[in-house]
């Protein structure tokens, strides 16, 4: 197993191609992404198989609230780029070999959320007609 290598993002360094990001300020410092934000942990791994197995993993270890525990500061908590080596480090080693059990997972969790996320657009649209038959009906008057 070849662990990612993992530091601090700057804009103008982050070019390779297997490259995700750890916010690592606020309520949501662990969560993933394909997409850098300000203050986050870049995470460049060797290849593709090592890409998806450590954003898979790094988004259980987020939504299990994994990291939760190691956030610091009382007013924006942060957590550090050494507590987020420790995590992978860590619980890698007893994820990878059972790598297609916890693809699964992941896939059931996707679906999950993409259900989540259509539900919500449902709310949002119903929302949306509400509002648009109450105004069409006071227009009138």
């Amino acid at each position: 197993m070849i662990y990612p290598q993992i530091r601090c993002y700057h804009s103008n360094i982050m070019t390779q191609p297997y490259v995700f990001y750890i916010l690592c300020k606020g309520e949501n410092a662990g969560k993933p992404s394909l997409k850098p934000w300000p203050n986050s942990f870049a995470v460049i791994c060797q290849n593709q198989q090592y890409f998806n197995f450590y954003f898979w993993l790094v988004y259980g270890l987020f939504k299990a609230g994994k990291f939760k525990v190691r956030l610091r500061g009382s007013i924006i908590p942060f957590i550090n780029v050494d507590d987020v080596r420790d995590i992978i480090r860590e619980l890698a080693p007893a994820v990878f070999p059972d790598w297609s059990k916890f693809q699964e997972l992941v896939n059931t969790l996707d679906k999950i959320e993409k259900l989540k996320s259509n539900l919500a657009q449902q709310i949002i649209a119903s929302e949306n007609l509400q509002l648009h038959l109450l105004l069409r009906h006071f227009d009138g008057y």
